[in-house]
């Protein structure tokens, strides 16, 4: 009867951590792991972890609006900017012309341009390249439908004919490029 008693006492410690254990998520994973599954999309997180069972509750995690944690509004607001930036309602560019490139010291050049649009275009994103050097500038000057804003960079460059500005609408083709705002 000792043992059997033991057995009983046992038996309550051993069942509930197990069933426990199944249903715990790991909320510091979860949280290290949100701008991964921004950055990625709920499909292809999913597909890249689909070993990690825990992943499927850390999912659960982020499509639950009570969910929080802190940083969570602020890589919540630039996924969003990012998607405004990266989907144009009509698909249209921007026009881009340089009005003016100053010599500021060898190989380096102040550089005007304007943008012009028939629609509007909340923050807009520019492609500037040289031969020199090539990333993304970013503005928030919201570019209003049929109006056209003048924008200034430094830009990098050997001969002031190397430079190329240009209005892109899907920032994802561009990952690879350094981004920021314009330098001016």
């Amino acid at each position: 009867m000792g043992i059997f008693s033991i057995f009983l006492l046992l038996l309550p410690v051993i069942v509930i951590p197990l069933s426990f254990a199944e249903v715990k998520v790991d909320d510091k994973m979860c949280k290290q792991m949100y701008v991964r599954y921004k950055e990625m999309g709920s499909l292809k997180f999913q597909e890249k972890y689909k070993d990690r069972q825990s992943i499927y509750n850390c999912i659960k995690l982020y499509k639950n609006s009570d969910w929080n944690f802190v940083g969570k509004t602020k890589i919540d607001k630039y996924y969003s900017n990012l998607e405004l930036l990266s989907h144009n309602k009509m698909g249209k560019k921007a026009d881009v012309k340089i009005l003016y490139s100053i010599s500021t010291d060898s190989e380096k050049f102040l550089v005007k341009f304007k943008a012009c649009t028939d629609t509007t275009i909340l923050k807009p994103a520019f492609l500037i390249q040289s031969k020199s050097e090539q990333y993304i500038g970013i503005t928030d000057k919201i570019l209003k439908k049929d109006t056209c804003n003048d924008y200034r960079t430094y830009v990098n460059a050997k001969y002031q004919s190397d430079i190329k500005i240009e209005n892109i609408l899907d920032l994802s083709k561009y990952v690879h490029v350094k981004s920021g705002n314009l330098r001016i």
